[in-house]
């Protein structure tokens, strides 16, 4: 994702790639220093202590080496948390590891929230050996064990992460809760039971050049009216969807590479809103993008090829429209629209299909076609239903090789 001169070659504003910054370095290995205006350097024997005194706006300074913690590190206060090379928090148990619940939320008068960053520290879950653990703990700082949860969890307020690295191997690896919101920039999530990133409930977070993969469930799922936007990010090994929206939730993929997941690689549901604007879907076990239910999908100047079943399906009620598009190499039809569902195709060029270029499966589905090179498929280039009982098609300008 990163271009030229040490900027992101596809945004002008994006501010990748995220120079490092190395204060903490010069920390003890796993020792743990608090900097603030008022009291200057302090340091500390464990992070739970340094996180209780540390006053807010003070960043925490974590030295290199693995910290385990007993159960989840509950954070409640706007502060940074800044680790050295190497610098990992671990927890066993089934529990978090950290847990992001500032009040207030800036509801108030229209503040913004109140905001937690966490920068270059790996957080991993790993399993535990012992076949029970105890009840959260509610002091500020104190490990709080809990009944399984993300690697991290943002409750409220505002969470920054950068160039973090998350692994879960009991659940997922990021869970953003309602109302809650979260910037990822430039993170690793990875190895995860569960989701990569999971977001729900009206929260909302933003993703820029983040790696998501080898995870159990969807790589980045949005639900319940939540937001996520995907910018520069690479979602692959998925053994869902790489990015799924449902219920309500609206997700944005902009500049993305999305690959070798085992459903679709993009897939919307329960009337969900996904935009998918100049991303890489290709390589999928199943399909490229899907949309189910009422759920609705567009597609701007993208590239989708080399899956195995339809690079582009609309299934059920769903609404798909695609644009200046390539849709190429799959095993299937380029296009498939099924049910009730309907399909707008526009500029693009569909070739190299194993089936058929365009495919509608349902005589009440309905697909407008205008100005699209279809050619070189497996089968016909436009395969209807005959006769179309309650859909309705619209052919125009198309070139058919």
């Amino acid at each position: 994702g990163g271009g030229g001169g040490g900027r992101c070659r596809f945004s002008a504003v994006c501010p990748f790639p995220y120079a490092r910054d190395g204060r903490a370095d010069s920390v003890a290995p796993l020792g743990v220093v608090v900097c603030s205006a008022s009291r200057g350097e302090e340091r500390f024997s464990s992070l739970a202590a340094a996180v209780r005194a540390a006053p807010e706006g003070a960043t925490v300074l974590l030295g290199e080496g693995e910290t385990e913690l007993d159960g989840a590190l509950l954070l409640q206060r706007p502060l940074t948390l800044l680790g050295a090379r190497n610098a990992v928090l671990t927890a066993r148990g089934g529990g978090s590891v950290v847990v992001v619940d500032l009040p207030g939320g800036g509801a108030a008068g229209g503040l913004p929230p109140p905001t937690l960053s966490i920068v270059g520290v790996g957080v991993v879950q790993r399993a535990t050996e012992q076949p029970g653990v105890a009840s959260a703990c509610a002091r500020e700082g104190e490990p709080a064990r809990a009944a399984a949860g993300y690697a991290v969890v943002v409750r409220a307020g505002r969470a920054e992460l950068t160039q973090c690295t998350v692994q879960s191997a009991l659940s997922g690896g990021c869970f953003v809760s309602a109302a809650a919101s979260a910037a990822l920039r430039g993170c690793h999530f990875g190895a995860a039971a569960m989701h990569g990133v999971l977001v729900s409930g009206r929260a909302r977070v933003e993703m820029s050049h983040c790696h998501v993969h080898s995870t159990g469930a969807a790589g980045v799922e949005a639900r319940g009216r939540s937001k996520v936007r995907l910018h520069c990010c690479r979602v692959r090994h998925s053994s869902r969807s790489g990015l799924f929206a449902t219920a309500f939730a609206e997700a944005h993929a902009e500049y993305c590479n999305v690959f070798q997941c085992r459903f679709a690689g993009i897939e919307c549901a329960g009337q969900s809103e996904v935009r998918v604007h100049s991303c890489r879907v290709h390589d999928g076990e199943r399909g490229g993008l899907l949309a189910l239910g009422r759920s609705s999908l567009r597609v701007d100047a993208c590239a989708v090829s080399r899956n195995a079943m339809a690079g582009v399906s609309a299934r059920g009620s769903g609404r798909v429209v695609v644009a200046d598009s390539a849709v190429t190499s799959g095993r299937a039809s380029g296009v498939h629209v099924s049910e009730d569902a309907s399909a707008t195709v526009e500029h693009c060029r569909v070739e190299a299909n194993g089936l058929c270029g365009v495919e509608l499966s349902g005589s009440a589905a309905t697909l407008v076609a205008r100005r699209n090179v279809v050619r070189g498929n497996g089968g016909e280039a436009f395969a209807l239903p005959s006769p179309q009982c309650g859909g309705c098609v619209q052919l125009e300008g198309n070139d058919l090789g």
